[in-house]
């Protein structure tokens, strides 16, 4: 029996409106840089759980790299107050 063919796994684009009207996200105007980071930390920290739980150790990797960025961020942001 021939095997059938692989089928190409496709990330959405951003622009997707499907995508775009599920992603939970913050508002999009009044939110300022720091808290904008502070709300990047808090999901690519949930991010990299469930990719460390399903052994995705790069991706997850990759997002506990951003989650410190957008920690430094919010730092940096706390300390120019």
């Amino acid at each position: 029996m021939p095997k059938s063919p692989p089928r190409a796994f496709t990330v959405p684009s951003p622009h997707d409106q499907e995508i775009v009207d599920r992603a939970p996200r913050p508002a999009a105007s009044g939110m300022s840089p720091v808290e904008t980071a502070q709300y990047i930390a808090e999901f690519t920290a949930e991010l990299s759980y469930l990719s460390r739980q399903t052994k995705l150790d790069l991706l997850a990797y990759l997002l506990d790299m951003a989650r410190l960025e957008a920690a430094r961020v919010v730092q940096a942001g706390k300390r120019g107050k």
